[in-house]
């Protein structure tokens, strides 16, 4: 009986030690892949009431993609944008102008290269300044980008102006 258990017992080593020479290099991909997903993702949510960008709510933020263009998603920490944000707090909007692009901002319009980008400034009171506070007729400077929201009421580049390359945390694709 003892030799049994003794014998029970080396079979139980032996095949523990090939599981483990069989599980760890697996586990070791695992948490290796587990990691590289953790650094490159980030997954987001807009919780907001009224919000720029009204038919999503969740995002995932690709931080290695800064390759962005016009009509992208574009995840940025905020900057100059109380009272609706504080600084550091990460938003998600679309970029409809980049370095080069002309924007031209009036009480009825902002455009971007002469292409209509939203209307009006009805946020201009809520944040009690005058609308020709917020005029512009510019072009868009080196390392910059225009950003705006789907709804007139989005609180975007129009009063705030420009997010700088040093502010992107990369391109973001809307999931729900």
């Amino acid at each position: 009986m003892t030799q049994r258990m003794s014998h029970h017992k080396s079979l139980n080593k032996a095949s523990l030690g090939r599981f483990l020479l069989k599980a760890l290099p697996i586990l070791m991909l695992v948490l290796a892949v587990e990691h590289y997903i953790g650094q490159r993702f980030l997954i987001g949510g807009d919780d907001q009431v009224d919000r720029c960008l009204p038919d999503k709510r969740i995002y995932i933020i690709d931080t290695y993609n800064k390759d962005i263009w016009r009509g992208d998603l574009m995840a940025f920490r905020a900057e100059r944008m109380a009272p609706y944000f504080e600084d550091g707090q990460i938003i998600i909007k679309i970029v409809a102008g980049v370095t080069g692009d002309h924007v031209h901002v009036d009480n009825k319009q902002t455009t971007v290269n002469d292409s209509l980008i939203i209307e009006g400034l009805p946020l201009a009171e809520k944040l009690k300044q005058s609308p020709d506070t917020f005029k512009r007729d510019e072009t868009i400077p080196p390392a910059a980008f225009w950003v705006t929201g789907k709804t007139p009421k989005s609180f975007d580049s129009r009063y705030w102006g420009y997010v700088y390359d040093y502010q992107v945390i990369g391109r973001a694709y809307a999931i729900f």
